[in-house]
């Protein structure tokens, strides 16, 4: 819905309206970061001497009312000509993204009772101690007792919220990581192939140190340290590659930055021990070469 606030903004985008009680917000552990919550006198309707009031998100504040402080003004929904500004806001509470963990909007909360029916149905938030089970099967009695007709959709926790939210982002990561793997696999295959022809091609090389007295460890080295070479130039180009698309990577992620040191570190760690271990066989196998052999090879 569109909000029209009383020093002439009107919100350009879908403004989320939700009817709640005073306790909605400490049930959810959302803070307060400005003003004051819900009272109960704020849930009566204005016939009754109830005043309307609202509180905000941060989103709400930082796009519509651009560092003012949004205390004590007054908003409206709608635009039209009879359209009043006539609900004050009292209060800004943190972002809340209960609806999809990647999802931030704009968000006005009203007292739920206080008028304005702009919702249907309605949702039970309940923080409970102990096992969710005995919990669930709790609070279903009391409903039941309370109506026995009342229908009841679902009982879901936060967990399985969040759960369900990332389901795409589970199966994204599951391909990105399956590709990922037959990328390494297929690198591997390649760095195998080239480390072997290197070999080759430097068979007669090999031969005369040996035969000059270089042991089988130096030999080895020898052959590593191109690879190393190899692994460590790509990793010099691949880094800033990293840091240049960090926007576009970090759409893709959640809860994760792109620039994470943690995971780099890792993916490096995983790179360089697998082009050693494609390395070695070559590595091995040109110590292992006899230099009598190695000079006649053409």
């Amino acid at each position: 819905m569109t909000i029209q606030a009383d020093q002439g903004i009107t919100t350009e985008r879908v403004v989320h309206l939700n009817a709640v009680t005073p306790g909605f917000f400490a049930t959810l552990g959302a803070r307060i970061v400005a003003g004051r919550n819900f009272v109960e006198y704020d849930t009566l309707r204005e016939d009754r001497g109830g005043q309307r009031v609202a509180i905000v998100n941060e989103g709400f504040v930082k796009r519509y009312f651009e560092g003012r402080n949004p205390l004590g003004s007054h908003i409206c929904i709608g635009t039209g000509p009879d359209a009043r500004p006539d609900i004050e806001v009292v209060g800004v509470v943190a972002n809340i993204n209960y609806r999809g963990v990647r999802e931030e909007w704009e968000q006005a909360y009203f007292p739920i009772g206080a008028g304005g029916n702009f919702y249907e149905g309605g949702n039970f938030y309940i923080r409970v101690q102990g096992p969710t089970g005995a919990a669930v099967q709790s609070i279903r009695t009391i409903l039941r007792n309370a109506d026995p007709t009342l229908p009841t959709v679902y009982f879901r926790t936060l967990d399985e919220q969040v759960s369900r939210s990332l389901n795409t982002e589970r199966m994204l990561a599951a391909l990105s990581g399956s590709f990922g793997t037959l990328a390494l696999l297929l690198s591997l295959v390649g760095l195998y192939g080239v480390m072997s022809f290197v070999v080759t091609q430097r068979t007669r090389e090999i031969g005369i140190r040996l035969a000059l007295g270089a042991t089988r460890l130096s030999t080895v080295w020898l052959v590593l340290r191109d690879a190393l070479v190899m692994v460590t130039v790509g990793i010099a180009v691949a880094l800033p590659c990293v840091w240049s698309l960090g926007r576009l990577i970090e759409s893709q992620l959640y809860d994760i930055k792109p620039t994470d040191p943690a995971s780099i570190a890792m993916a490096t760690l995983i790179l360089c021990s697998a082009t050693l271990g494609a390395a070695l066989i070559p590595a091995r196998r040109a110590s292992a070469v006899k230099p009598t052999e190695a000079l006649r090879f053409e």
